[in-house]
């Protein structure tokens, strides 16, 4: 039980000090405001992702004094593609849009049943002449742009159809109609805002965004500390123990545990990884830079 509420309140922690939005936990919410069943839920939703993506499968080969920041860089990505998935609800879907099409039909039209198949009456001296191909009735109409800002989307659907069926003279399938709708509209601005938005999670190739991060980390390590740390923590040469650590560079074991703990802290406290991968490169970086302290 002590470990469960350590890890709830690490996860907590996190969730407030980086501002995560909680919809990544329930999607229809815009409250940023963190209870503590909110974090229980994102606990259990994290723990689950785990599970589903496999990812304990090698957790017996990774050092113990490594799990604290792998365990870290598992909810950075979780959370980091929660928050994708979310921005890409942003917009308008082709489920919201069938729901659009069939209301403003229902208010501007009349809808009939034929065969099982709903139709979209749009006069009554065309009662019984099927249309099934929509292509001249588009073939001329321009993209209905939804915006970033654009908050009501019934406006531009029913814009939308209406346009389409000025010059239809008969019953179109509402199916057909409602993939016609949604192919003229025009998200483009959307996905360039998601790219935006998400830009900062996928640019990780660029080593030279650690090299502050890394500078801070390693202000006034000493050549000794460097090779202690690799040596420890990055396993340079091969696992060693504490003891055989403090043996060879001539330290208490209590002054090199030490030293070594409030290094670790300084990489979790000063760099925070975006997902899996960022987490690797920068270790990595780190682990040179050390390597050239120390050599």
């Amino acid at each position: 039980m002590q470990g469960y509420n350590s890890i709830i309140s690490t996860i907590g922690s996190m969730a407030r000090h980086f501002n995560w939005p909680k919809n990544i936990i329930v999607s229809s919410s815009s409250d940023m405001n963190w209870n503590s069943d909110d974090i229980k839920e994102l606990a259990h939703q994290f723990f689950e992702w785990i599970i589903a993506k496999n990812k304990l499968a090698y957790v017996e080969k990774i050092p113990y004094e490594y799990l604290s920041f792998y365990f870290t860089q598992m909810l950075v990505s979780f959370v980091s593609n929660r928050i994708k998935e979310e921005q890409q609800k942003i917009g308008i879907s082709f489920q919201k849009c069938q729901e659009l099409v069939f209301e403003i039909c229902s208010e501007d039209y009349t809808i009939a049943e034929v065969s099982g198949q709903k139709y979209v009456i749009v006069n009554q001296e065309s009662m019984g002449i099927q249309i099934s191909d929509l292509s001249n009735a588009v073939k001329y109409l321009p993209a209905y742009v939804i915006k970033p800002t654009t908050k009501h989307y019934k406006p531009i659907i029913r814009m939308a159809v209406h346009d389409v069926l000025s010059d239809i003279n008969g019953m179109v399938s509402a199916v057909l109609l409602v993939k016609t709708i949604y192919g003229l509209l025009d998200q483009s601005s959307l996905i360039k805002e998601q790219i935006t938005a998400t830009e900062d999670f996928d640019d990780i190739d660029n080593e030279d965004k650690y090299i502050p991060y890394v500078s801070s980390i390693l202000t006034n390590v000493s050549k000794i500390e460097a090779k202690m740390y690799l040596e420890y923590i990055f396993e340079d040469g091969g696992k060693k123990s504490l003891a055989e650590i403090s043996s060879k560079y001539g330290l208490p074991k209590s002054t090199a545990h030490k030293k070594i703990e409030e290094f670790k802290h300084r990489i979790f406290s000063t760099y925070m990884p975006e997902n899996e991968s960022d987490g690797e490169m920068f270790l990595k970086k780190l682990a040179l830079s050390l390597d050239e302290i120390a050599n």
